[in-house]
This record gives structure tokens, sequence and C-alpha cells, in this order.
């Protein structure tokens, strides 16, 4: 018999065999009273049995949310991300999701939707950015994914919950004329070749920051992108994988970065000589004169000191990258080219990025088209 309904007193219980201890092997039931007719215990009993039916019974879980989150971030979760990821992402739950949360002390399985959607609405009132916020919405989805999988819940209440829609900022590019200014202000100064890179190959500020001489070819004029810069937590700066497959790439540069890599080399060659054995060599293209890694908000803060004094548009480093392939695109590049050449994962996200830029030729494929059904003809 998997359940029945007892008398107990003035008041009905039910009970129901729920399986077998799979230690002990002993029978596990369930037991739940107080219910005042037989009839009203029945129903509940017969609710119970189709559950298990379906998905099997499943006890719904006492463990307090933020214990769990956090076990399985390390335990599961942490294992199968880059280690950068992992720094950016444990720093994450833990001010947001454990520390800045409502209901972070309550049960697993007692939290609702309802709640969900309000903590999303608190983030949006201490005016994080919706990106950020579809962050955090996507760790809680995987965290109770994974309660349900590990039959902690019976339901994952993040499904049905609503973050915000994601929120473009405006792209800010510079001119051609800007662009010139800017570099020939900051000629002499120790980032002109950092700026110079980001602005004339699109690369990204840690993938500049993690190249070595290494994966430079002078001779073919190339870049090899295969590292960059990251920093983790306790560890400070380290070299790292990219942050995708395809952002290993290698990059075609012109005659004249050519020309300012050697005089650059030339620099460093100085440097190694006036410190002798005190210079770290570490093979990387942009270093502090030591030869040591370089700190890149020692990066962003020539960056912003430089556009001032040189009265161009104010930019993030970031839009350096956006000012290259605007330039490109907006010449009629094909995007597939430039995706590749930016290292994304496909051409959709450049497009996307983009594609205001592409220029409109739509006019002439009435006549492409006519043309060629002349030629079938």
């Amino acid at each position: 018999m998997r359940g029945s309904v007892k008398k107990r007193g003035k008041a009905y219980q039910y009970v129901v065999d729920v399986g077998r201890d799979p230690f002990t092997g002993s029978r596990k039931q369930k037991t739940k009273g107080g219910f005042k007719r037989q009839k009203d215990a029945q129903a509940a009993l017969n609710k119970v049995l189709n559950e298990i039916d379906v998905q099997g019974y499943i006890e719904p879980s006492k463990e307090i949310f933020s214990f769990f989150i956090e076990s399985w971030f390390t335990s599961h979760y942490e294992k199968r991300i880059k280690e950068t990821t992992a720094s950016n992402i444990q720093s994450l739950i833990n001010k947001h999701l454990i520390r800045e949360n409502p209901f972070a002390d309550k049960p697993l399985s007692k939290i609702t939707t309802e709640e969900i959607d309000a903590f999303y609405n608190l983030k949006i009132d201490e005016e994080y950015k919706s990106s950020y916020i579809r962050k955090m919405h996507q760790i809680l989805n995987q965290a109770f994914n994974q309660a349900v999988k590990w039959k902690r819940i019976k339901y994952n209440p993040v499904i049905d919950a609503d973050p915000p829609a994601v929120t473009k900022e405006e792209m800010k590019i510079w001119s051609y004329d800007e662009i010139n200014t800017f570099l020939e202000h900051c000629k002499g100064e120790r980032h002109h070749l950092t700026f110079l890179l980001a602005i004339y190959t699109g690369l990204r500020r840690g993938e500049i920051l993690g190249l070595k001489w290494s994966d430079i070819d002078l001779v073919n004029k190339t870049i090899r992108v295969q590292r960059s810069l990251a920093y983790i937590p306790k560890k400070g700066y380290i070299l790292t994988s990219t942050k995708t497959r395809k952002s290993n790439r290698i990059v075609p540069i012109s005659d004249m970065v050519v020309n300012e890599l050697v005089k650059y080399r030339k620099q460093q060659e100085i440097w190694k000589e006036q410190l002798g054995e005190q210079y770290q060599e570490e093979d990387l293209v942009i270093c502090t004169e030591t030869g040591s890694k370089q700190d890149p908000r020692n990066v962003l803060r020539a960056l912003k000191r430089l556009i001032t004094t040189s009265n161009v548009t104010h930019i993030r480093f970031h839009d350096l990258r956006h000012t290259h392939a605007s330039i490109l695109i907006s010449k009629g590049v094909d995007v597939v080219k430039v995706s590749k050449r930016l290292g994304h994962v496909n051409a959709k996200i450049t497009l996307e990025t983009y594609a205001h830029l592409v220029p409109d030729e739509d006019n002439d494929l009435a006549d492409v088209f006519e043309k060629a059904l002349e030629k079938i003809s």
C-alpha cells in the first residue's frame, strides 16, 4: 500500500510511502495531519501520489539560499568556467546574492517568483545597469535549475521572473581628426603605443597588455592574439587565455604600426641596459619601465588625462575598439572580415553592434537581380 488515510483523535492524517533510504534501505514515509474531514486528507494524499507518479517524491529543502548558492558555485559551477570568469561571478554572488539580497536567509524551497522580481526591482532602484541585473538573473536561473536537478526543490521560480530588458549604451567614437589630434598629442608619452594599437588593430585592452614580442611578426606584419591580462583576487594580474576561442586570431597590421613597434622596442632595450639585472624580463610588449606587467588602471588614468589635454571627445578605452570597427564598416569592409579581426564569436554580434554603419546599397539590388536574369536568358 502506497498511502492511506487514518483518523487520529478528532482529525485525519495521511501516510504515504515515498521510497527507500539509499543508504539504509529502510522505508521512508511522509505524514501530514490536521485535516478536519476525511475527504480533505484523501485529496491531499491523492495530490502527493500524483506528484510521485510524475516526478518522484521531492522533500522540500530546508537549506538556506545563501548556503546553497555558495556551495553550488564552489563545488559545481566554478570548476566549469575560466578562472577570471569565476572570480567575477564569485564577487557578484557575495555582494548581490548573499550580502545584499532580501531572500538570502530564506529556505531554498520557500523563495517565490514574486520575491525574485522584487529583488530585480531593488537593483534597478539602486541604479545598476540592466545588463548587470540580467547577469544576476542568469546566475540565479542556473543555480535554481541545478537545485531542481538535485531534487532540492520541485520548481525553478526564476523561470517566470521578469528581469529588465538590456538597454544598450550609446556608442561613442572619434572622428578622423580627433584620432589624429589625440595620437599627435600623446607622442612621447609612455602609452602612445598602447593607444595606437587599440585604434589601429581593435584589440581589447587586456589583449594589448597581454601581448608578447613573440606574438609580433614584423616581417609578415601580423599580431597573434592568444592571451590576455586579467586580475584575479589574491593573485593580482596574470596572463590568461583570451575571452573566447574565436578571440585567438592573427591580426594584420600596417607599415606604420610596424615602425612604431620597432621604435618602442628600441626604447625597451634602453630600459634593460639602464636597469641591468633588476629588469624583469617577461617578453611583454606593453610593460612598465622595469619590464613587469602594466596595471590597466594606469592606462585608463593616462587616457583620461590625455583626452582632457588634447580636447577631444571623452570616450572609454573600449570605444577605441568601437572606433576601429566603425571606420572599417563605414568604408564597406565585409562584416565577416571585421568580425574575424575583432575576435567576435560570430558575425551576428558584429552586425548587431554596428548595423547602423553598414553602407546602404539596397538601391543597387534591383539592377543586380535584373542583370543576373539577363545572363541566364
